[in-house]
């Protein structure tokens, strides 16, 4: 049932051209290099080491691995993330 309401909402939101982002409040990962992750539209931050940062999203996890990972700055529903990015990956 909540897969219908989803595609329904993303017909809708497609059909207005509104941003996808915005409404469906998806994470947007932007990557940089092996040094830099920008992450928006965050719910929280779960579990962060210097070597792990585990975020979740609406309806999902998104796990950065890596090497002196710090968080640079975060506000309500934005953050940067620095070190030597190894992996950056998505969970269920």
């Amino acid at each position: 049932m909540r897969k219908g309401v989803e595609e329904k909402k993303e017909l809708m939101v497609a059909a207005m051209k509104l941003p996808m982002d915005v409404f469906l409040g998806e994470m947007i990962i932007s990557v940089i290099g092996r040094r830099a992750v920008y992450v928006e539209n965050y719910r929280s931050i779960l579990f962060y080491t210097d070597t792990s940062l585990k975020i979740q999203g609406r309806d999902c996890k998104l796990l950065i691995q890596g090497k002196h990972l710090v968080i640079e700055y975060y506000t309500g529903d934005e953050m940067k993330v620095t070190g030597r990015i190894e992996s950056v990956g998505l969970e269920q």
